[in-house]
């Protein structure tokens, strides 16, 4: 009888060896499969982002071309720098841009005489420190939106909420 124990004992010991070798090699499966994941979950990360930059070239490019036209805009905004027909033709070259931006999803963020609104503007002179209420008073760099949401804010000046007056003592538009 005890030697019926002893080798029933030694069977359940090669059992569970075999049962933990079993398990041992599943988890080393596992590892690998594990680390196959990893690579993969690396490559793809790496396509996406691969895929990102490649949609936002066009997109940076578009928006050089509308600062540049903006710019071109307010370089020539007042009055005795040009005839009214020069003048006329400069607005429809700014309004051509916002519309070749608008075919891009996106949309120009020109506002000024209008309330700060912090998450659309950023700030770059602050001619009424201290002031609780802030309008923009002039706009620096026209700022973007895509698809809602703020993908550059505009840069403004700022003053005290009614005090739309820049600083050539010409009043905002």
């Amino acid at each position: 009888m005890a030697l019926g124990k002893i080798k029933w004992f030694q069977r359940k010991k090669e059992e569970k060896e075999k049962d933990q070798a079993l398990v041992l090699e599943e988890i080393q499966s596992i590892r690998k499969l594990l680390r196959k994941q990893s690579v993969l979950i690396e490559e793809v990360r790496r396509e996406q982002e691969a895929a990102a930059a490649e949609k936002e070239r066009p997109a940076n490019s578009a928006l050089e071309l509308c600062d540049s036209v903006f710019y071109l805009h307010r370089a020539f905004r007042h009055p005795g720098f040009m005839s009214r027909q020069h003048a006329q033709v400069l607005n429809m070259v700014m309004k051509k841009a916002e519309l070749f931006a608008a075919s891009l999803g996106m949309e120009m963020i020109l506002d000024e005489g209008v309330s700060f609104d912090p998450g659309r503007h950023e700030a770059v002179e602050n001619r009424s420190p201290g002031s609780d209420r802030l309008d923009v008073l002039e706009l620096v760099q026209p700022g973007y939106l895509q698809n809602g949401k703020v993908i550059r804010p505009a840069r403004v000046i700022v003053c005290a909420a009614g005090d739309l007056t820049t600083s050539e003592g010409i009043p905002s538009l």
